[in-house]
């Protein structure tokens, strides 16, 4: 063995040059040649350490770092970290602690007290969240939970305390929310239930959509029952009609097939289909196709088509009955109308209309009036049709 001098120097020349000395005596003899062992008996060799990375309890086929927990699953592995562990196989573990991969081809990259417990689940960190359906995903956030099937494949992004209990149900975040059956989906916001299959909310409050492919768009214990139900905002709104809709305010219903609110508060479309209220408060459409516009306390009752525009405790209930406005006004005859006013009737004569105030109708197919006044009226019948009105000098004819 032959230890090399730290004052020798190192040149090094391909593998094509000859390396014969052809130098004098005395050049010679102040070279010397030493070999590849000569440089491993002079290098230190330092105390002999363990690995970073070692066998795991799953034999050949895994791999754990020294101290990190337990990779038990066959082609499982552990990065670091401590107390995790692999015992799926292919499952992996990243990092963190007291972090549980324990299904085929699961995945827990960091945190803490998480768990992969479904085929092919992950989760990416966070703390005490539990990916327990095939395929589902966490991203991170505290508590949460994506269960589900052996399909699995629901997804909560981030939050606290969020469930995505059904087959490709999603939550984006927020907290405290429920998605709970198959491809219902949660934004965000806090306490939100969609319990229907499609159903979607976008965040808030204490929001539930119950019903098939219904969606919430945000606001507080909002509530869709109905298939295709829709409620943009607001509180306290129901949609329970198949693809009724609220826009907004408060403690409003769309109890009707294709009902809608556009808002207000308190009001009700209830008509079989198509009712109708624009805003205002405490106005009821009860009828088929019936219309209020807005105002308050007034009733568009009539089996078909009746309208209220605007004003105050008027009611429109017959057949294609109209109020134009007003107050306690009431349009009770088929295809009879309020121009306005005030405690005007029309009665039960149909195709009866009233323009002033404080009349009741007693004829059908009459307009009733306080008072008429004619302007321009034509001097001569000349060209006139039957029926029209001429002055003649001061007093009126009719052709």
């Amino acid at each position: 063995m032959a230890i090399i001098p730290s004052t020798q120097k190192f040149h090094t020349v391909s593998a094509e040059v000859e390396t014969v000395n052809r130098g004098s005596k005395t050049a010679n003899s102040r070279r010397e040649a030493f070999t590849m062992q000569d440089i491993i008996d002079t290098v230190p060799v330092p105390p002999s350490s363990p690995g970073l990375f070692e066998e795991g309890a799953g034999g050949a086929t895994s791999t754990q770092r020294v101290g990190s927990g337990t990779a038990s699953g066959g082609y499982s592995t552990i990065s670091g970290g401590s107390s995790n562990a692999a015992s799926g196989n292919d499952s992996t573990v990243g990092g963190g602690a007291s972090n549980t991969a324990s299904s085929y081809g699961t995945s827990v990259s960091g945190g803490s007290n998480n768990t992969a417990s479904g085929q092919y689940s992950v989760v990416g960190g966070g703390e005490n969240n539990t990916a327990s359906g095939g395929n589902a995903v966490i991203s991170g956030g505290y508590n949460n939970t994506a269960s589900g099937s052996f399909y699995g494949g629901s997804t909560v992004s981030g939050g606290l305390r969020n469930t995505a209990s059904a087959d490709y149900a999603t939550i984006g975040g927020g907290s405290i929310n429920n998605a709970s059956q198959l491809w219902s989906t949660i934004g965000g916001g806090n306490s939100n239930e969609a319990s229907a299959s499609r159903a979607t909310i976008g965040g808030g409050f204490d929001n539930t959509a119950s019903g098939i492919s219904s969606t919430i768009g945000g606001g507080r214990t909002n509530n869709t029952g109905g298939q295709d139900a829709t409620i943009g905002g607001g509180e306290g709104n129901t949609a329970n009609g198949g693809n009724s809709t609220i826009g907004g305010g408060e403690n409003n219903t769309a109890s009707g097939d294709r009902a809608t609110v556009s808002g207000g508060g308190n009001n009700t479309a209830s008509g079989g289909y198509n009712s109708t209220i624009g805003g205002g408060r405490s106005n009821i459409a009860s009828g088929f196709d019936s219309f209020v516009g807005g105002g308050q306390y007034n009733v568009a009752s009539g089996y078909f088509a009746s309208t209220i525009s605007g004003g105050n405790f008027n009611t429109a209930s017959g057949y294609y009955s109209t109020i134009g406005g007003g107050a306690s006004n009431t349009a009770s005859s088929d295809y009879s109308s309020i121009l306005g006013g005030s405690a005007n009737s029309t009665s039960t004569f149909a195709n009866s209309h009233i323009v002033g105030t404080n009349i009741t109708s007693d004829r059908i197919n009459c307009t009733f009036v306080n008072n008429l006044s004619i302007k321009s009226i034509p001097t001569s019948a000349s060209g006139l049709p039957s029926g029209s009105v001429w002055n003649n000098g001061g007093v009126l004819n009719i052709v």
